[in-house]
């Protein structure tokens, strides 16, 4: 397990790269690779959520982040 920082938040929040399925909701659509759970909507969208992670520093998991609004940041 490594946490990296998610571009986009000058460096406050990080992601675990090695998050799986059981640290997310276990019902939740999409398939994870590398800590990013991806899903196409039925409409053809793609939506990349960052799925474990914390504020640099802290060890206390907050959630997920949404990957596509920080790649454009």
């Amino acid at each position: 397990m490594a946490y990296v920082i998610v571009p986009g938040t000058n460096d406050i929040w990080e992601y675990d790269n090695a998050a799986t399925r059981a640290d997310t909701y276990p019902d939740s659509p999409g398939t994870i690779t590398g800590g990013i759970r991806t899903f196409t909507h039925p409409n053809g969208n793609v939506t990349k959520t960052y799925i474990k992670c914390r504020k640099v520093g802290e060890t206390i998991v907050r959630g997920e982040l949404n990957k596509d609004y920080y790649d454009n940041q």
